[in-house]
């Protein structure tokens, strides 16, 4: 728990929403929160009275413990993972199958880069590069789930709809995705009923409804929520991703409030355009480092602020309030920065929450999600297995302790190493090919930052060449064509 003032804060956050409101950018949805009962104020802008508030936090009380629940998936699968999980009714089944066997999403959201370690350059999403990244998530076993990679050789008015039915043809680990344009959206939903054979199904539709800060309903994120309501898409995730010190000021009390309204307003405009709605809220913080201009979240400060916007949600404003355990790390390359930047993330909510199950977050990105690198990627699911690896108990039986042997070669002075009993069970202690144990004082290589990324480059790389395609059901696909021909008529 964070020490803070939650009554104060919880004024202010109600306060801002009338003194300062809301800025939204499209007339239906503004339309729709006016007739609801919020208020167009002086300055433009649409205030939310506390009493709609009151209504609202009522609205989502009764799911707030479900909620919850469905939020204990996100440290292990990811946002847009967990999302899917959820959607399509497989939440228990999973929790289940992640006790037995290691899993985890690879790359967030989706990079629009591509980092290749061998040459140290960034280079734009290509085609070429982004069937090799599917072709790396369905050859390698513990990935459950692979963003769909933002392609930059085609035309951007259709990108989304032509890189998931692209990538369908490489992988069966593909899940929901981010629509970017609302225009798009009543595409991947017939993508999702023809590969569910369900009506109105938004599985592949994932993402966020964006506020930009201080205070805007910005017109994309705008349209996209209108657009989901008139689909008939239930699920609406408004984020919060304000630069602490830039577009909201330099204290994280200050943030929390101002953080907390936008989510409340962008929440309440949801509900009022789509009653009916699952509306969530998802908090990323960042701070800008005065001496490069770049932004991180990799600093206590928008750790703090975020876990500070889900406590006070939680508490007073019906929760439905999701943190990430770490966005991404701001390190440009692959090593020991972008490690250290996961591990401290968790570090720290391990110490503010007093949870410490929540697993190492790394997952292949790097410059606060817009890169990806797949040598990253395979250091990151090393270190994640390892956690796995950590058992919470063990057995005691004559097996686990063959208590005769143990007497017998105490009493002789023979030692274990030898005996059958070792020698059928030393495969089961956890080892790695990657971060090794030990290294022999003869190695040079492993004992070297370098020698374990050229080693996680190697795997990657070998992934990819061992690919063998999934099962594709034709007629679907054929079907999915005629969706991207339909979107490239009315959208080109």
């Amino acid at each position: 728990m964070i020490g803070m003032d939650t009554e104060q804060l919880k004024e202010k956050t109600l306060r801002m929403l009338m003194d300062v409101g809301m800025e939204v950018e499209n007339e239906e949805l503004s339309g729709a929160m006016l007739a609801r009962g919020c208020k167009a104020l002086p300055n433009g802008r649409i205030g939310v009275p506390r009493e709609l508030v009151e209504e609202f936090v009522q609205r989502q009380k009764p799911h707030q413990a479900e909620d919850d629940d469905d939020q204990s998936l996100h440290p292990y699968c990811g946002i847009d993972w967990t999302h899917w999980i959820m959607w399509t009714g497989q939440k228990e089944q999973m929790k289940k199958r992640l006790k037995e066997q290691f899993l985890m999403s690879a790359f967030d959201c989706g990079p629009t880069r591509f980092h290749d370690y061998a040459t140290g350059k960034d280079t734009p999403v290509d085609t070429d590069t982004f069937i090799m990244m599917k072709k790396l998530a369905q050859a390698t076993p513990e990935i459950g789930y692979m963003s769909t990679w933002y392609r930059q050789d085609v035309p951007e008015g259709t990108e989304r709809i032509a890189s998931l039915i692209l990538a369908l043809r490489y992988t069966d680990k593909v899940d929901g995705i981010e629509a970017i344009k609302p225009s798009v959206i009543k595409y991947l939903v017939e993508i999702g009923e023809i590969m569910s054979g369900k009506p109105k199904d938004g599985r592949y539709l994932a993402g966020s409804e964006c506020i930009i800060s201080p205070m805007i309903f910005e017109q994309r994120s705008a349209d996209d929520t209108v657009e989901r309501a008139r689909v008939g898409v239930k699920e609406f995730h408004i984020a919060s991703m304000p630069a602490i010190g830039v577009n909201m000021p330099v204290t994280p009390a200050a943030v929390v409030v101002m953080s907390s309204a936008e989510l409340l307003a962008g929440m309440v405009a949801a509900w009022c355009i789509a009653p009916e709605g699952d509306i969530t809220g998802r908090m990323i913080s960042t701070q800008m480092d005065m001496r490069t201009a770049d932004v991180t979240s990799a600093n206590p400060e928008a750790i703090m602020i975020d876990l500070a916007v889900k406590q006070l949600f939680d508490e007073c404003f019906g929760g439905h309030l999701w943190t990430e355990v770490f966005f991404s790390p701001s390190a440009s390359e692959p090593g020991m920065l972008a490690v250290y930047q996961n591990f401290y993330a968790v570090g720290i909510r391990a110490l503010l929450t007093g949870d410490a199950a929540a697993p190492y977050p790394g997952m292949g990105t790097l410059h606060n999600g817009a890169v990806g690198s797949p040598t990253q990627f395979m250091l990151d699911m090393e270190i994640r297995k390892s956690q796995w690896a950590v058992q919470t108990g063990f057995e005691v039986n004559d097996d686990t302790v063959p208590y005769e042997e143990i007497v017998q070669r105490c009493n002789d002075g023979s030692d274990f190493l030898r005996s059958d009993h070792t020698l059928d069970r030393w495969r089961s202690l956890w080892n790695s090919n990657v971060l090794p144990l030990t290294v022999p004082s003869t190695s040079t290589d492993m004992n070297k930052e370098k020698g374990i990324l050229d080693k996680c480059d190697e795997k990657w790389r070998a992934n990819v060449e061992a690919w063998e395609p999934p099962a594709v059901d034709e007629d679907k696909m054929t079907a999915l064509e005629g969706v991207l021909a339909r979107a490239e008529k009315e959208l080109l």
